[in-house]
């Protein structure tokens, strides 16, 4: 299923349609609308992630059960735009603090070919799964049907599993459900868990859902005065309880991830590949964390500095170190003008990074202003949608000084490019850039164009190079 964004006269941005389902980048100039676009569909995200959708859904038999179809996931799209029609602009005066005038959010959840189902587990759900029915049973450890019944005075257990396209069954998610509340109740909260599982967010408030904000070496330095207000007598900082003065609730939610960021061996263990590759490819060195400090120790060196004496690049990097080792697993983000403080080859290696990323189930909404950037991506991905001998080109690159691998070409084929192009009147109009494969060129980058033409012709002039015409 593919689930869109639409947005109509939202502060400088007069219409967009944008894909939020898995690998998403926005390219444009300054000012353009990409960061204020970016922000409004993290805040739609979290806001609706934490809903309970007011829809029906039939009731499995002989069960606690409950099943949601397409017909289920269309009533919810519905509701959904109903709600929004409703609040949206209560929800951006809230995430931004300011009321941006807006004409329309909607969203579409094109294709809904998942189904999902939610078991409440109970007396009633076990005993008929045991006895009758071995369809879930592979989700039913024995730890977990003896948790569940051990825990019916206080709670009892619920699954939710997700049907995809080829019948394949998958856990999306595992709660515990306060004992004390009928069933119906919980089956809200399976509907919650679903609604966000549509976004990519997984859990109600998009927990495992990360916005990095540009200027994050600022931010990263900076965070804990945002909080310093907040200090209890024991000098420990806290979370604020009422928003952080004009910042948006993205960026505040960033800062927040900063202060609550718990190292977990566990998730450095799981994303140790990408983790090597950020060390050797991109910082030339290693991040640790020491205490409260985070240290950058430079390849070849045996001593530790704190990060906020290394390069800003560094720093800019930082944040996504600690994505992959965070106690709480990140498997979408949002990520603002990607190439800040890199230089060109840098930014090439980043490029890899975001394929990393996705290839491993990462969804990414990224914004550039870089047409080093744009150009790499796009060489990458004729690279990885081509028919081609990869063997044979990694060889003719790397005779070339190019270094390319298997892991950096992009797995998945669902990616989509949006420019943003400024207009008169202080608008901007975004427009879905087409893969070519006939000729296979990939993406026209116009914007990049024009300015690299722009450069060409100056140097002619300078040259003293004139026109054969």
């Amino acid at each position: 299923m593919e689930v869109y964004i639409n947005v109509k006269n939202f502060g400088k941005i007069s219409e967009a349609r944008v894909n939020i389902s898995n690998f998403t980048v926005f390219v444009g100039n300054n000012n353009s609308g990409k960061t204020q676009l970016m922000e409004l569909i993290y805040t739609v995200m979290k806001h609706l992630s934490s809903k309970i959708p007011n829809i029906t859904i039939p009731r499995m038999e002989q069960m606690d059960a409950f099943s949601i179809g397409r017909k289920e996931l269309c009533e919810m799209n519905a509701w959904v735009n109903a709600y929004l029609a409703k609040h949206i602009n209560a929800i951006i005066e809230k995430s931004f603090h300011a009321a941006i005038p807006v004409e329309e959010v909607t969203l579409e959840f094109e294709h809904p070919d998942s189904s999902y189902e939610i078991y409440c587990l109970t007396e009633k759900t076990i005993n008929y799964v045991l006895k009758e029915n071995g369809n879930i049973r592979e989700f039913l450890t024995p730890e977990l049907i003896s948790q569940a019944v051990a825990d019916t005075g206080e709670f009892y257990g619920s699954i939710i599993l997700k049907n995809n396209i080829q019948g394949d069954k998958t856990k999306i998610e595992e709660m515990r459900v306060p004992a004390g509340l009928p069933v119906e109740v919980a089956r809200g909260i399976g509907i919650c868990h679903v609604l966000a599982d549509v976004f990519g967010a997984k859990a109600p408030s998009s927990s495992n859902v990360l916005f990095m904000p540009a200027s994050r070496m600022g931010l990263s330095l900076l965070y804990k005065r945002y909080f310093a207000n907040n200090r209890q007598d024991t000098g420990m900082l806290t979370r604020p309880e009422k928003e952080i003065g004009a910042v948006t609730e993205p960026v505040s939610d960033f800062l927040t991830f900063l202060l609550d960021y718990s190292y977990s061996e566990r998730t450095a263990k799981k994303n140790d590949d990408l983790i090597r590759f950020i060390s050797s490819y991109l910082i030339d060195g290693t991040i640790r964390e020491n205490g409260e400090t985070t240290e950058y120790i430079p390849e070849g060196q045996e001593n530790a500095i704190p990060v906020f004496v290394a390069s800003s690049m560094v720093n800019e990097v930082v944040p996504v170190v600690k994505a992959l080792t965070d106690s709480k697993e990140t498997d979408f983000i949002f990520y603002d003008e990607v190439e800040t403080s890199m230089h060109p080859l840098k930014q090439m290696e980043m490029v890899k990074l975001l394929n990393r990323l996705n290839n491993k189930g990462v969804k990414l909404i990224v914004s550039t202003h870089s047409d080093t950037m744009a150009t790499k991506m796009n060489n990458l991905l004729l690279l990885s949608y081509g028919d081609f001998d990869f063997e044979a080109v990694r060889k003719l690159l790397k005779k070339n000084g190019i270094d390319i691998e298997q892991e950096d070409l992009l797995i998945s084929p669902n990616i989509h490019v949006y420019q943003f192009v400024n207009q008169s009147k202080d608008k901007s109009m975004v427009e879905e850039l087409v893969f070519q494969k006939t000729p296979c060129t990939g993406y026209d980058f116009s914007l990049f164009h024009d300015s690299t033409m722009h450069l060409f012709e100056e140097a002619k002039i300078a040259m003293g190079i004139e026109d054969e015409n």
